[in-house]
């Protein structure tokens, strides 16, 4: 997949490497607070109140796409190791995540917790983009260290959904009740 003009628009930085260089919290917290998402509040909170504490304790990597002319974020995504708890999903979905037992309480696996583009890119579709590159990145340490599948909770709406759904994401969940829907890209066949 070619995008020139996204790559020549904005940098990605990892949030670690920022905070190393700019010498002060509150520089960060600026440069984090240039991020807007009225659509979905939880990922602008989670940028502006969350992300520092998450990196500088090893909870999770955020990695940044910094506009090169504004020098404002422009979109972001958070990555982790985690655990699916299985209490709600079917003993069939279960040896499938597992590949081994179907009555396994958790299971290990790679999360994509935030991934999210600013108010400025409304009209733009660079989700595609920002999602290939937040694999990209987890494939490296599936290499190394194994894992069955990368999780994500999506947004419960047919748009959101079907995105996923063509990055080979599909749901291990259903129900039309449920504010976010979990769904799972395998490094196994179905």
């Amino acid at each position: 997949m070619t995008r020139p003009q996204f790559d020549q628009a904005f940098s990605l930085f990892p949030l670690s490497e920022i905070i190393q260089s700019a010498g002060s919290k509150r520089k960060v917290k600026r440069l984090l607070e240039t991020f807007s998402c009225t659509r979905n509040m939880d990922l602008q909170e989670f940028l502006h109140d969350k992300a520092i504490t998450f990196e500088t304790n090893l909870r999770s990597r955020t990695y940044l796409y910094v506009d090169n002319t504004t020098y404002e974020v422009a979109a972001y995504f958070t990555i982790t190791i985690s655990t699916l708890h299985t209490e709600n999903i079917s003993p069939e979905v279960i040896k499938l995540l597992d590949g081994y037992k179907d009555d396994v309480a958790s299971i290990p696996c790679f999360l994509i917790g935030q991934l999210g583009k600013s108010d400025i890119f409304k009209p733009q579709k660079i989700g595609e983009y920002i999602l290939n590159d937040a694999i990209e990145i987890i494939d490296q340490s599936q290499e190394s260290l194994g894992g069955r599948f990368i999780l994500l909770d999506a947004i419960n709406r047919e748009q959101v959904i079907k995105f996923y759904e063509a990055n080979a994401f599909f749901p291990i969940e259903k129900g039309t009740d449920l504010e976010s829907i979990k769904m799972i890209k395998p490094y196994f066949s179905r």
